[in-house]
């Protein structure tokens, strides 16, 4: 039996036990006809009527929305590297800086003193070493310019003349021996005795001129080897200017102090916090007078002027988000001034950042640039930002509103107002955003669907 047809039997079974009442009303005894009771009207039962929505072609869009703050795109916490107390704060909450400007430092009267002692007796000695100095630098200056010099006279040359003329005198030899025998080859001559002896004055003068040209290479070969040995001899006499020169610049005095003053210097460094960039100080928590600890984050510092927003997301948010991503932002306080915007960071492991550079705890929040240039936005440090991101964009689809699709065990389906006829219709949907559901399959434009 359905619902309605069992709200019908009790309507009927209802009327027919009024009218049974009313006679045995209307004779009971003791009482008079103008006097008997009106019977109470049985109140129409409420139907409760079902929203009504029709299939329709449009855009839906699966998107997410969050909101964040403007925050520095560059920020630092700032700390001392030694204990101790506040001796002084230059500078106060908002205030602007620029990178070099002393922002605070520790008591540190005593050390300075001796920083600047240290200081003056390390100028006197330096001075009075320049005359060394000087003198040591020249010498190395000349010994290097006899070095240039030798280098330049090299006889290597002269060994390959040498090799070359001996080669000549040797083929001479060889010459002078052919023509001897060509004249014992003319037994027939009547002066073949002087010209033997000829022939044989010329083999003796080009085996003199043999032995002469290996002598000149030999020479040669030797000023080579000198040569050589003179350049070792500059060279080490360079290395021993130079090892002077530097003994005079690092004299075992003038290094002790100058170490000292670095000692001190960069003690002095460690009690003292300086601005590393223009920016502005967005905390301070510093008390003159009061101890710190090494190391403890006390100012915060950032650049205002490159800007970004910063939001706190949830995991199931996070995990549809990629860096990257465009977006679109607006102020709380403007919703219509809208500009372009990027996922520029998520924390890990959604993305690459997160992981702190600083003293402080790992940053978890999402950052989002503003694809603009700086001062065009209207945004203000602080300010509440809305932040659209477009997951997916379908156009000219069917579409439905989330509340008329119902899911049973699974299945997804709606209910088709056909006429007077309401039929279950399987069907399958493609993205949802916050107000439409695409319908890929079962139905068509125009269907009439009952809402639940």
């Amino acid at each position: 039996m359905s619902q309605r047809t069992g709200r019908i039997a009790l309507l009927i079974v209802t009327l027919l036990t009024t009218a049974s009442v009313i006679p045995l009303t209307g004779c009971s005894t003791g009482g008079q006809q103008g006097d008997q009771a009106t019977p109470t009207p049985i109140p129409t039962p409420i139907i409760p009527t079902k929203p009504i929505y029709v299939v329709a072609l449009g855009d839906v869009v699966k998107r997410i929305d969050f909101t964040g703050r403007v925050a520095p795109v560059i920020e630092q916490e700032l700390f001392f590297r030694a204990s101790g107390y506040v001796d002084a704060v230059y500078f106060k909450r908002n205030d602007l800086v620029e990178e070099g400007e002393l922002l605070a430092e520790l008591e540190v009267t005593d050390l300075k003193n001796a920083l600047a002692q240290a200081e003056a007796a390390l100028a006197t000695t330096i001075a009075n070493n320049d005359e060394r100095l000087a003198e040591a630098s020249a010498s190395l200056a000349a010994t290097e310019l006899r070095l240039a010099q030798a280098m330049a006279q090299d006889p290597s040359p002269q060994v390959t003349i040498a090799r070359v003329n001996v080669e000549r005198a040797q083929r001479g030899v060889e010459d002078a021996e052919e023509a001897h025998q060509q004249v014992v080859d003319q037994y027939w001559r009547r002066d073949l005795e002087e010209a033997l002896e000829a022939a044989a004055r010329r083999i003796h003068e080009a085996e003199q001129n043999v032995v002469v040209a290996q002598a000149h290479l030999k020479q040669a070969e030797q000023a080579v080897e000198v040569h050589a040995y003179a350049i070792q001899i500059l060279e080490h006499e360079v290395e021993l200017a130079n090892l002077r020169l530097e003994q005079v610049k690092s004299g075992l005095t003038v290094e002790e102090m100058r170490l000292h003053v670095e000692r001190l210097t960069a003690q002095l460094d460690d009690a003292q916090i300086v601005a590393p960039f223009d920016g502005v100080l967005l905390s301070v928590g510093l008390v003159e007078g009061r101890a710190v600890e090494a190391y403890r984050p006390v100012l915060v510092i950032a650049d205002p002027s490159e800007l970004e927003v910063s939001a706190d997301l949830t995991d199931r948010q996070m995990r549809d988000l990629v860096e990257g991503m465009p977006a679109v932002a607006s102020p709380v306080s403007s919703p219509g001034d809208e500009v372009p915007a990027t996922i520029r960071r998520l924390p890990y492991p959604y993305g690459g950042g997160g992981r702190s550079q600083g003293v402080g705890e790992e940053d978890k929040s999402t950052r989002v640039s503003l694809d603009v240039e700086f001062g065009t936005t209207g945004f203000e440090l602080g300010d509440l930002v809305r932040v659209t991101v477009v997951l997916e964009l379908k156009e000219n689809v069917l579409w439905l509103p989330p509340q008329a699709v119902r899911t049973f065990e699974g299945r997804r389906f709606v209910v088709v107002q056909d006429g007077d006829v309401q039929r279950r219709v399987d069907v399958k949907i493609g993205i949802r955003g916050e107000d439409r559901t695409e319908i890929e399959e079962g139905l068509s434009e125009g269907d009439i669907i009952l809402g639940q």
